[in-house]
């Protein structure tokens, strides 16, 4: 069987397995869109599958590209046989000789006729890199690419309003204001062949704009864009309804026919075309005299549809691609682009143009070349894939050998390219050749031929490519049996075949040809049986002789022969072959119970390619990928099926793309990679060991399909108190499946049941034309939020959200505003009025609610609303009236609640228990409890009076007493006395109560005695406590010093100057007067200064102080 190196798949690692092969799976995941890929399913096949091959398939199944060139007959019948098995390939020796294998003549295959059970097979196990997820994000990138070319007004973003603008298109005013680098967008849109003459034309429209022309007085039109086939009318008025008018084309006078009709009519010319051609785009000019009115005509070709668009194409490297277009006109303007870029034509990159018919070739396609293929018209677009395959340096692989002892074993392979060099190895050691082991290198065929077969040449063989060590292929061999020899005695009879027939089947193709000659012996010669079916069930014997199963015995050459032409699965069974024996001669070492009769059972299975799975199913389509579930084929062909084959193709197109490389065991798929709004059929194949079978019908077309983005720009417009506009823009990627309409819903917040509901009662989508949208009927102050989504056949986009938003016209928080002294509990008094006024803000539709410590209102108290505040009013109001009145605000589903505390205040109740404590002496003391009733205010204090018993008048003992005892003092002895209480607060006294009892103070009778007393002495030394301070006295005024003298008895003072004393000199004027010793110094000469002393004298001793005194001499002027 043959098995795939490597190199088959540029990069892709090998694994070497016992059992059947096994695919790796890795969970990929693409880093902007997060997507997972299902658990056991099929990696993801890349945007260049590789030209792997899955075993015994053929190379121009297992690549898939149609175009794929097919090798030589001969050449693949050659490789056919070398890699046919040694079940039916063994040269013939005594034990296989005449086991042949035939195929028909018109058969042409490169598959292994017979299929056998290997030890060693090699087998891939492919395991995901990151250049697979980096191979899916560059399929996203160059597919958006696409899409954003696909522009009928390129990607100019004023052109496109432009073009949207207009409800007619106008060529001209595009023309007038559009830049220079649009112009070749305008032309391809439009089919202009020569956008030169066009600029032109445009250029020549202001000249004839400001030409004045008196002999009309209505000018034709100064520009016009028609359709082909369209009536085109001209009209023009001139000034004298005599004047003969010429009308001209190009310069060149116009003759009335059929597709030409001028008429009159008074003052008015008309030219009249029934059906505009494209000779008509022209300068029309209607001319009297010299004066002259032109209008450039521009007429639209109908765009340029694509009859046949571009196909995928998957191929090898280094092939040559051809995609090739067919438009509906062979005068028209296309281009192609590659990933959304215009091809810039080269050697490799030729572009061929035959009437309609347009073709790309691509010389020697490289991997870079893969990508998306544009074809665009003014009309239409058609892109197509490219897929390359990694050139493959081993064409076709060798397999495991099975061979005889002393047989010729040989190993065949064949690479691209002749010059390709390469290695053998066995056991990874390198192989020399000599004279039984021989090295040939053909063309591009490689062989390693063994000769005599022995015990040590069993090994793993391999061939490395030069270059490409990662190309390499490996097969193992296995010598099977040994030469026989017999000689010829009379024993009994024997057949001799290969050992391991006992233990396996032999594999034929169905349709193939199989001759199996079997040796024979025995004296005399025995006669063989043939017969069909197991040993212990029903058996039918095969004739000597038939049309395609028959027996041939040459007892000749001592072999027995089993033919079968054309092999049907029927023929999958048990052979039995019996030797009977001449009884009646006895043999040599035999007995008498001997039973002379040898028999041998063996087993041919015929296999053929499984007929076709059921149609897939197709489920689960996205944007780009879809998921197909199968059922398998009614017929496996007669071998187990390893796996089955995915294909696509664009419905349109009759190519069919291989999407797995390996066969796939499960019966799902994931085929991802598909460009949205293309329509797809799926296919499947299912693979066994003969190879690739019938492919199913193919699914039903489906059109890979994704949600718009969300809507932008979602917004409140206006709101009133009872509708909210709201508007939108439509959403920036529509899709393929474009726009079916708007689903808006609408969520009440805050109420019982916040569930989204539809606008709409019945459910419908709103019109895809909408923008905006007025929602009526709404709660006044109630919040909403809303959310919108595109909807078109691939189902919803992501919401758009708005809110909470109030339906009111103006909103104002709602809001209670207490002044300052309602902070605090509000006081009246009893029978005065009650009035509170509580400001607030809040709109819409304020709902004030008052209520009084949770219950209603009574009905004398009045409550008035206005726009900004609430008055709460009880004209007379009563105790009962106090209590916690609360304001509720609502608007909408704000609700806000102020407390204002009130209370209705009275005088209070008289003081409880006053009692007389104690007397002693003169005082009493007294003691009370508070009033039951302090008047709904705080007590402030308490007065207490006395009154004498003999007296009805109360005199105020306290006036403010806080505590709640006192003591009374200073009572008159003798007298009795009664005391009362009274509690006052802020509105003010109130009644009394007194003590039952009343104070008795007694009188006491007392003698004064006058105490005695030492006699004091008042008698003081002289002593200055204040002493004479110096002086400066200003000649001709008077100077006083002055001292303070405390002593007794009076001191005698005497006054000295310069120590002689001053005795009755009226200069001087000295004083005494309680406590003070001055002297005055009348009229102060410059003689009288010097030191002054003052000396006072009693009985008990004497003090003096002295001072100095200057006098200032006053300088006459000179």
């Amino acid at each position: 069987m043959p098995s795939i190196g490597s190199g088959d798949l540029s990069g892709k690692k090998v694994v070497k397995k016992k059992v059947v092969k096994k695919v790796v799976k890795k969970k990929k995941q693409d880093s902007q869109e997060a997507q997972a890929l299902k658990t056991l399913k099929p990696t993801e096949p890349k945007a260049s599958p590789q030209p792997e091959q899955p075993p015994q398939e053929k190379p121009k199944e297992a690549v898939a590209p149609v175009e794929s060139p097919q090798v030589d007959k001969p050449e693949a019948k050659k490789v056919e046989d070398n890699d046919a098995p040694a079940a039916v390939q063994q040269p013939a020796t005594p034990a296989t000789k005449g086991a042949i294998l035939e195929e028909p003549e018109n058969l042409f295959t490169n598959e292994a006729p017979v299929v056998e059970e290997h030890k060693i097979e090699i087998k891939k196990g492919y395991v995901p890199d990151e250049k697979d997820i980096e191979r899916d994000v560059d399929f996203r990138n160059r597919l958006k690419k696409v899409q954003k070319s696909i522009n009928p007004l390129g990607s100019s973003e004023r052109l496109k309003k432009t073009g949207h603008s207009l409800t007619r298109f106008d060529i001209w005013a595009l023309l007038k204001t559009a830049s220079t680098r649009d112009y070749d967008t305008i032309a391809f849109k439009y089919g202009i062949l020569d956008m030169r003459a066009m600029l032109r034309r445009v250029s020549q429209l202001s000249k004839a704009s400001t030409k004045k022309c008196p002999s009309f007085t209505q000018k034709l039109p100064e520009t016009l864009s028609v359709n082909l086939s369209e009536k085109i009318v001209l009209e023009a008025e001139v000034a004298n309804e005599q004047m003969t008018v010429k009308w001209q084309r190009n310069g060149e006078e116009i003759t009335p026919g059929k597709h030409y009709q001028i008429m009159t009519k008074a003052n008015k010319r008309f030219l009249i075309i029934d059906q505009a051609s494209m000779a008509d785009s022209s300068s029309f000019s209607c001319v009297v005299g010299k004066d002259i009115t032109t209008c450039e005509v521009f007429v639209q070709a109908p765009p340029v549809t694509i009859v046949r668009g571009f196909q995928d194409i998957q191929l090898m490297s280094g092939e040559d691609a051809e995609f090739t277009a067919e438009m509906s006109s062979e005068a028209a303007r296309f281009k192609i682009l590659r990933d959304g870029n215009e091809i810039i034509l080269n050697d490799r990159f030729k572009i061929q143009k035959e009437g309609c018919k347009v073709t790309l070739n691509i010389l020697k396609c490289e991997p870079e070349d893969e990508g998306f293929y544009q074809f665009m018209t003014n009309g239409g677009a058609s892109t197509a894939e490219l897929m390359v395959q990694s050139e493959s340096v081993i064409v076709r692989p060798f397999s495991d050998l099975k061979v005889n002892f002393k047989d010729t074993a040989e190993f065949f392979c064949e690479v691209n390219k002749e010059d390709t060099k390469g290695n053998w190895l066995k056991d990874g050691k390198p192989i020399k050749a000599d004279d039984r082991v021989q090295i040939v290198e053909s063309g591009k065929a490689r062989r390693l031929i063994i000769k005599q077969v022995q015990d040590s040449d069993q090994a793993e063989y391999k061939f490395v490519a030069d270059d490409h060590p990662a190309c390499s292929i490996t097969a193992a061999l296995e010598m099977t049996g040994g030469h026989i020899t017999v000689e010829r005695k009379k024993v009994p009879p024997s057949i001799y075949l290969d050992h391991t027939l006992k233990d396996r089947a032999i594999v034929i193709r169905a349709g193939n040809k199989l001759k199996l000659d079997i040796p024979i012996s025995g004296e005399p010669a025995p006669v063989p049986e043939w017969k069909k079916g197991p040993k212990n069930g029903k058996q039918i014997a095969i004739p000597s002789t038939g049309t395609r199963v028959w027996v041939n015995t040459s007892t000749e050459h001592a072999v027995t022969s089993l033919c079968i032409s054309a092999a049907h699965l029927d023929d999958s069974d048990s052979f039995i072959c019996d030797l009977v024996w001449d009884k009646k001669e006895h043999v040599e070492g035999a007995d008498s119970e001997y039973i002379k009769r040898q028999e041998l059972e063996f087993k041919i299975q015929v296999c053929n390619i499984p007929t076709a799975p059921s149609v897939p199913q197709v489920s689960n389509v996205t944007a780009e990928t879809c998921y197909a579930t199968w059922n398998p084929p009614s017929c496996n062909g007669g071998c187990p099926i390893k796996g089955y084959v995915i294909e696509r193709k664009k419905t349109k197109s009759d190519r069919w793309i291989r999407l797995n490389v390996e066969p796939l065991s499960l019966l799902d798929f994931e085929a991802r990679r598909m460009i949205e709004g293309t329509e797809y059929q799926l296919r499947v194949r299912a693979v066994n060991q003969v190879g690739l079978g019938e492919a199913s019908e193919p699914s039903t077309p489906f059109t890979p399909l994704a949600p718009c983005t969300e809507p932008t720009g979602f917004r409140v417009s206006t709101t009133t108190d009872e509708a909210i506009e709201l508007s939108w823009l439509p959403p920036l990627e529509i899709g393929a499946a474009g726009l079916d309409g708007y689903l808006l819903e609408q969520q009440m917040v805050g109420g019982n049941d916040e569930k989204w509901q539809s606008v709409n009662s019945n459910s419908n989508l709103l019109s895809n034309q909408l923008a905006k949208i007025t929602l009526d009927k709404l709660i006044t102050g109630k919040k909403y939020r809303f959310r919108l989504a595109a909807v078109n056949r691939a189902g919803s986009s992501s919401y758009s959200e708005v809110g909470p938003v109030v339906c009111a016209a103006v909103v104002e928080e709602a809001k209670i505003v207490l002044p300052r002294h309602l902070l605090k509990p509000v006081k009246v008094k009893v029978g005065e009025k009650l009035h509170v006024n509580v400001p607030y803000q809040g709109r819409p539709k304020p709902q004030l609610t008052w209520t009084k410590d949770g219950k209603e209102l009574e009905d004398h108290v009045a409550i008035r609303n206005s726009l900004d505040s609430s008055v709460l009013f009880i004209r007379q109001a009563e105790r009962w009236d106090s209590g916690c009145y609360d304001l509720q605000l609502r608007v909408g589903d704000d609700l806000v609640i102020s407390k204002i505390e009130v209370a209705v205040i009275d005088i209070p109740s008289k003081p409880r228990q006053v009692k007389l404590v104690e007397v002693v002496g003169n005082s009493a003391s007294l003691k009370w409890e508070e009033p039951n009733d302090s008047g709904n205010t705080d007590i402030l204090g308490y007065i207490v009076e006395k009154r004498d018993a003999r007296s009805e008048d109360w005199f105020v003992v306290y006036d403010k007493l806080r505590h709640k005892q006192c003591q009374v003092s200073d009572l008159v002895l003798g007298n009795n006395y009664f005391f009362r209480v009274k509690a006052f607060n802020e509105v003010g006294v109130g009644e009394s109560n007194g003590t039952k009892d009343s104070a008795n103070i007694p009188k006491e009778k007392t003698v004064y005695k006058k105490p005695d007393y030492a006699p004091m002495d008042f008698r003081i030394k002289p002593e200055f406590t204040q002493a004479l301070n110096g002086r400066r006295i200003v000649e001709n005024y008077n100077g006083t010093l002055s001292c303070a003298l405390k002593c007794n008895p009076r001191p005698k003072i005497r006054w000295f100057k310069n120590k002689t004393e001053i005795i009755d000199n009226p200069k001087y004027k000295m004083t005494q007067a309680m406590g003070i010793v001055q002297l005055e110094i009348r009229r102060a000469r410059v003689g009288d200064a010097g030191t002054y002393t003052v000396t006072a004298a009693n009985e008990l001793g004497e003090a003096s102080c002295s001072c100095d005194v200057t006098v200032k001499e006053i300088k006459s002027p000179a």
